[in-house]
């Protein structure tokens, strides 16, 4: 076997060069993903007029509930579970007339955007995947 310092026949190869420590670069670390920290992210999106009717049934829905009781707008002796019922447009009805005390607005007991952003329902529903 002939010694690494003698040439050998055939194609040549090049060989490695050490370089100093100190000009060598390290690739970049990748920096980690994090979740985005916004209203979207944490807060469900309203789901409009029509989303809130007699005989729907949603996690949305209890989710909003247990806000609503949490703020102390549910009827005694109700619970505010995921099928939307009088009892939960009776605590809508109570919570928008905190919002509007005069009622100069909406106080219909069906959420309006504004009322439904500022009970901030938790979000149940995933969050949208977005594309890079």
């Amino acid at each position: 076997m002939p010694e690494p310092t003698e040439q050998q026949d055939g194609p040549k190869t090049a060989r490695k060069t050490s370089t100093p420590a100190s000009e060598a670069t390290p690739p970049p670390a990748p920096q980690p993903v994090a979740a985005p920290d916004t209203d979207a992210a944490r807060y469900e999106p309203y789901p409009g007029q029509r989303f809130f009717h007699g005989g729907r049934y949603s996690p949305i829905i209890a989710a909003a509930g247990a806000r609503l009781t949490h703020e102390g707008h549910n009827p005694p002796g109700k619970t505010l579970g995921p099928d939307w019922t009088t009892a939960h447009r009776d605590a809508w009805t109570s919570f928008q007339k905190t919002l509007r005390p005069k009622e100069s607005g909406d106080v219909s007991g069906i959420p309006d955007e504004i009322a439904w952003d500022a009970l901030k329902v938790p979000r149940v529903t995933p969050v949208p995947r977005q594309e890079a």
